[in-house]
């Protein structure tokens, strides 16, 4: 009985060894078994073999999870409306939910190749470059892979824990096996170069000087849950608000501008308004970028990541240093010793002065309208003979000093001729006129003829149309000028009176 005894022991054992042997299964073992496969994945099917790999260690919890062991399914593809192959059953979000089962491992990694390839709404993840991990890994967050809120941040740790970098780069021909921490530092040196940052969507991209535009999707594309343009320098925002339906003084404040000026320079346009917080925690700051290029590239508000980082307005940070995208941070970064001068918000951060300068622009339009309403009701109330023709006071000046009719100082003699002499017949009673000491008409240049604007600098014809209450449209007629191109000193006409 004994004997029987210890050969069922015995037996039961030797029959859970390979349970047990996947129930120990290391991450490094993992990896190692499965990352030959991910590789050709990625070459067939263009998803990096780093993001592959994360996946599987985390969705299998490295090989030993109930569903990999019962179903081979390494991903936790569920089984949707167009699986036809074989199921299990598994608690998940809800319970008893039907997952996909596979006959190897091979199946399920090429089954989530085609699994993000062929549906539309994983389509933008192919826009990013491979070696961007962490647009993959936030951008399947984006597109509803997972439910969890951490998941890229799981993804981005496993991948930067374990290397798995060097597997995407064996698959680009860029690293050989056994050489990846040599080769890495090349390619991070060569991103660096050429590409200093990102230009995706569920992530950021970097302004920079030396930037790798073609890697930059063209037309419409998401920065943060942003919709984004990049323009070269140059473009007039007035034609961007007007293609894409926004009105300019919000595109101006969408992208924290000062003005509606053509670009300076080659960047990020957002035609949505910007987030409080990026989707990274941080961004490192790279040699050369200012607060504005970060904010840009991370489609973060300008106000809210100087809040976040406890900077004031004019305040730069250093290269290397890691600027808070996501909560607060504890210090004051270290700061470059020259901030650039540039810095398109000025004032961003004094909402006091913001309302005191709109005020001042407010009072002095209604000042202006005020006088020029006053200017016309006394011309059309003063008597006929008081008045000269339109445009004759000017011409007049051009000869000799003029003055209307009407006023108490003696008229130049071109203009009026001197009052005829009357006898002074009762010299003890002076001639008391019918209206004492009356007013002399108002002096009203142009008052019925053209009105001219010279173009100062930084001035914009949507500036000068807006200042003037007319349209685009009519100072371009007006003046027989195409698109918005005006020089300084040009004389324009804006108003027909």
């Amino acid at each position: 009985m004994q004997l029987k005894r210890c050969f069922l022991v015995v037996s039961f054992l030797i029959g859970c060894m390979p349970l047990l042997e996947a129930q120990t299964m290391s991450t490094q073992q993992y990896i190692a078994t499965y990352k030959d496969v991910a590789i050709n994945e990625m070459k067939a099917n263009g998803i990096p073999a780093s993001i592959t790999l994360a996946q599987g260690v985390l969705e299998t919890q490295s090989g030993n999870g109930w569903l990999v062991l019962n179903s081979n399914n390494h991903f936790g593809i569920k089984c949707k409306n167009n699986w036809t192959g074989a199921t299990v059953n598994y608690d998940d979000d809800a319970r008893q939910e039907c997952f996909r089962k596979y006959n190897s491992a091979a199946d399920s990694y090429r089954d989530h190749s085609q699994f993000l390839k062929n549906n539309p709404r994983y389509a933008f993840l192919f826009q990013f470059q491979a070696e961007d991990y962490k647009s993959w890994a936030y951008g399947l967050k984006q597109a509803g892979y997972a439910t969890s809120k951490t998941y890229p941040q799981q993804l981005i740790k496993i991948i930067e824990d374990y290397n798995l970098q060097q597997y995407t780069l064996q698959a680009e021909g860029v690293a050989t096996a056994g050489t990846f921490e040599d080769s890495r530092a090349a390619k991070d040196a060569e991103i660096r170069d050429d590409q200093p940052g990102r230009t995706t969507a569920g992530s950021s991209a970097t302004i920079s000087s030396g930037i790798n535009t073609a890697a930059i999707p063209k037309g419409v594309f998401e920065i943060n849950g942003r919709k984004v343009i990049y323009l070269p320098a140059g473009t007039a925002l007035i034609k961007v608000a007007n293609d894409n339906d926004i009105k300019l003084r919000n595109l101006v404040r969408y992208n924290d501008l000062q003005d509606d000026n053509l670009l300076p320079k080659d960047m990020f346009i957002y035609l949505q308004k910007k987030s409080k917080q990026g989707k990274d925690d941080y961004h490192v700051v790279k040699s050369g970028e200012t607060m504005y290029d970060i904010a840009q590239a991370e489609g973060i508000q300008l106000r809210w990541l100087r809040r976040r980082n406890k900077m004031e307005e004019g305040q730069e940070p250093a290269a290397g240093e890691k600027l808070a995208l996501a909560g607060y941070a504890s210090s004051v970064p270290r700061l470059a010793k020259q901030a650039p001068k540039e810095d398109p918000t000025e004032g961003d951060l004094s909402p006091r002065a913001i309302v005191k300068d709109v005020k001042e622009q407010v009072e002095a339009a209604q000042q202006a309208a005020q006088q020029q309403a006053v200017a016309q009701q006394q011309q059309q109330a003063a008597p006929a003979q008081n008045s000269l023709p339109p445009g004759m006071v000017d011409d007049l000046k051009k000869v000799a000093e003029v003055k209307p009719a009407g006023s108490n100082t003696p008229a130049n003699p071109v203009a009026a001729p001197a009052a005829p002499v009357v006898k002074n017949t009762t010299p003890a009673t002076p001639v008391t006129p019918a209206v004492k000491n009356p007013a002399p008409a108002p002096v009203v240049k142009n008052a019925q003829g053209p009105l001219y604007h010279e173009v100062q600098p930084k001035e914009t014809l949507y500036g000068i149309a807006k200042q003037y209450n007319v349209s685009i449209a009519q100072l371009q007629e007006w003046n027989h000028i195409e698109a918005y191109d005006i020089k300084i000193g040009q004389r324009l006409l804006v108003g027909k009176m």
